[in-house]
């Protein structure tokens, strides 16, 4: 499985590539590059595996930037060689019709997008493979309800009609969603997102896993006023600091003060890379994909 990384701050991911000598796939959106980020893109290119370009329709849903198809489709034309893949804009989810307007409009540039999918029962699946896609990805705004992701795979993955068709789960890459199914790629900025409001993931082998095998804990250092959530551990609260210490030290050489305060938001973030990068890993071995 791959796991693009999402972060707003491109310096987390070269110290990471440096750090741990790993292909590093990285999903970049429109509503949030700028010209910092496409210098960094053309000097780091070779050290940087698959590269996803995101319309950054989710942001203009959620009621941030206007995305403009004509802007988005020039800014592809002139950064295309850099980019591995291409999303196709879907700020009207429920508008099938605008939706595969705005995927021809970029095809019709000479550059080639992935389709997003946001109403699986409707047959759209079906359509767009008839139409030659089989990397279809599935919409943020569904997708995250079981017995719909029980429809998309038993139809089109297991039931062997599709042969070659490849799902891409947008927005999510947490355990619950991606162990459950065999997913050839996800993404998600909430990693990233997290460490800037204080918290890291931590993979906990010392203590039993949940019932789907998950054994993630978050951990709290600090960086927000509000008030905690339930599966959040204060970090001097945790039951199990000494092995996060030693997880910490012998990962990063990091030590707990270390990712402390606003200030350690990148050490943090670096830290999520890795808990992503380990996570890509039991997503291949559990699903083979």
């Amino acid at each position: 499985m791959i796991i693009y990384t999402v972060t707003p701050d491109f310096r987390v991911l070269i110290e990471s590539i440096e750090r741990f000598k790993c292909v590093l796939h990285v999903l970049l959106s429109f509503a949030h590059v700028d010209r910092s980020f496409s210098t960094y893109l053309h000097a780091y290119r070779k050290k940087i595996g698959r590269i996803m370009a995101d319309s950054g329709a989710y942001t203009e849903m959620q009621g941030g930037r206007v995305i403009d198809l004509n802007s988005y489709i020039s800014w592809l034309g002139m950064v295309r060689p850099l980019f591995d893949y291409c999303i196709n804009l879907d700020v009207e989810a429920e508008n099938y019709d605008v939706r595969m307007w705005n995927l021809a409009r970029i095809e019709g540039a000479g550059i080639d997008a992935l389709p997003v999918v946001h109403d699986p029962y409707a047959g759209e699946i079906d359509q767009l493979y008839d139409m030659g896609y089989t990397y279809i990805l599935i919409g943020s705004t569904w997708g995250n309800d079981r017995k719909q992701l029980d429809f998309i795979f038993d139809r089109y993955f297991y039931s062997g009609r599709y042969p070659g068709i490849r799902f891409h789960k947008l927005g999510s890459a947490l355990y619950s969603t991606v162990a459950g199914y065999p997913f050839f790629s996800s993404d998600s900025a909430t990693y990233a997102h997290d460490a800037g409001f204080g918290n890291i993931l931590f993979w906990n082998d010392h203590r039993e896993p949940g019932s789907d095998g998950d054994r993630t804990d978050t951990i709290y250092f600090g960086g927000r006023k509000r008030t905690m959530l339930n599966d959040e551990h204060i970090y001097y609260e945790y039951s199990y600091r000494g092995q996060l210490e030693d997880y910490l030290w012998k990962t990063f050489e990091y030590r707990l003060t270390d990712l402390l305060g606003p200030e350690a938001t990148i050490k943090r973030r670096i830290v999520m890379v890795k808990y992503t990068l380990d996570l890509q890993e039991r997503m291949t071995q559990l699903h083979g994909v």
